[in-house]
C-alpha cells in the first residue's frame, strides 16, 4: 500500500519508431536543467519505440546516448528494409538481440524502480497433456513489476514485444506492438499507480510524444463498402497514410483504430485524470514521418522540433511534483 500523501511521479514515452529521436531530444533538454530527473521518476513507462527508450533508460543510457543509438544504430537498422510485404520489413530476433545484450537474464521483476512496458498477445492453440487443443484468446498484456506476476519475463522480451508493429517486425512469441494496447502508455500507468494504492490526486504525469500528425478523410463515407474502409478510395485530399510498412495502399479504419499518432486521446483522458498534474510534450509535424525514415532532412526535422519544444509546463511539474528529490543543473 502506498504511503498516504506521497507524491507519485510517471515519466511516459509513447511509440513512433525513428520519431523516438524527438523524444529523447526533449528528454535531452529536461535532463540539462534537471539531471536527475529520469533517476528520480517513480514509474518510467512506454509503448513500442518508447518501450525501447524505457529499456535503455533502466539500463543507466543518458539523453545523449539515445540521441546517438537513434542517429547512428537505429538508421542503420532501419536502412536495411526488406520491401517484400509477405515478409517482416526488419528481423525482430535483431532487436531482441540487442536488448538482450543490455539486460541479459535480468527480468522485469529484478528492477528496483517502476517500469511498465505495454504489448498484445494474438492469442493461438494450446494441447493439452491428454492431446486436447484449445483456443487461447488473443489479449493486452502488462509487463510491469507494479504489480504481481507482471513482472516475471526477461526486460529484453518485453522491450522488444512492445515494440513488434505487424509488418515491421512480425510478432515475437505472439506478442505484437504496444499500439493495440495504448500507443500511448500514461493512462495505462496511471491505472496502475491507482491499483496500487496511489490516490489519484497524489499522482503526476509527463509524457513526451513522438509528434503530432493529423489524419483525416475527406471523402464522402456515408456509402463507402468495406473496399473503401480497407483500402481507402484514391481520392487525394484525404490524409490516411499506409500504416503499415509495405503496405501498398492506404488503410482508414486500421488507422482510425490505430490513432495514437494523429489524435489526442490519451491526452485527453490523462488531462481529465489529473488535471493540471498532466502535461504532455508533444510538437505537430508539418507532414508524415514514417517510422523507418532515413532521410537527413527529416531526421534534421525532428531534432530540431525536440530542441525547440516547449518544455515550460513540465519544467513546473518537476518543480512542483519531483521538487523534494530533484537536482538542478
Amino acid at each position: 500500500m502506498a504511503e498516504p500523501g506521497k507524491k507519485f511521479t510517471i515519466l511516459s514515452f509513447v511509440g513512433g519508431g525513428i520519431r523516438g529521436l524527438m523524444s529523447v531530444t526533449i528528454l535531452k533538454k529536461l535532463c540539462e536543467k534537471y539531471p536527475n530527473v529520469v533517476q528520480e521518476s517513480d514509474l518510467i513507462a512506454g509503448c513500442s519505440t518508447g518501450s525501447i527508450i524505457t529499456s535503455e533508460l533502466v539500463a543507466g543510457r543518458t539523453p545523449e546516448d539515445l540521441i546517438k543509438f537513434f542517429t547512428s544504430g537505429e538508421i542503420k537498422f532501419y536502412d536495411k528494409m526488406d520491401t517484400d510485404p509477405n515478409t517482416p520489413a526488419y528481423d525482430i530476433e535483431e532487436v531482441f538481440g540487442s536488448q538482450y545484450a543490455r539486460h541479459l537474464n535480468k527480468k522485469v521483476a529484478d528492477l528496483d524502480r517502476k517500469v511498465l512496458f505495454v504489448t498484445f498477445n494474438v492469442g493461438g492453440l494450446a494441447t493439452s497433456a491428454d492431446g486436447v487443443v484449445t483456443p487461447t484468446p488473443w489479449k493486452p498484456i502488462m509487463y510491469t513489476n507494479m504489480a504481481p506476476g507482471m513482472g516475471d519475463v526477461l526486460i529484453a522480451k518485453a522491450a522488444t514485444s512492445s515494440g513488434a508493429m505487424p509488418g515491421q517486425l512480425g510478432s515475437y512469441e505472439g506478442n505484437v506492438d504496444g499500439a493495440f494496447l495504448n500507443h500511448d502508455p500514461t493512462v495505462t500507468a496511471i491505472a496502475l499507480a491507482v491499483q496500487a494504492g496511489h490516490k489519484l490526486e497524489d499522482i503526476t504525469a509527463i509524457t513526451i510524444g513522438t509528434g503530432l500528425m493529423y489524419d483525416w478523410i475527406a471523402s464522402d463515407t456515408k456509402n463507402w463498402g468495406a473496399n473503401q474502409w480497407m483500402t481507402g478510395d484514391g481520392n487525394p485530399f484525404n490524409n490516411s497514410p499506409p500504416f503499415l510498412m509495405n503496405q501498398s495502399t492506404p488503410g482508414p479504419v486500421l488507422d482510425m483504430s490505430l490513432n495514437g499518432t494523429s489524435c489526442n486521446l490519451m491526452p485527453t483522458l490523462a488531462g481529465f485524470l489529473l488535471g493540471d498534474r498532466y502535461v504532455n510534450i508533444n510538437p505537430s509535424l508539418p507532414f508524415f514521418i514514417p517510422e523507418n525514415t532515413t532521410y537527413p532532412e527529416a531526421i534534421q526535422l525532428l531534432q530540431d522540433k525536440g530542441r525547440a519544444a516547449d518544455t515550460s509546463k513540465a519544467e513546473a511539474l518537476i518543480e512542483a511534483y519531483w521538487w523534494n528529490h530533484v537536482v538542478k543543473g
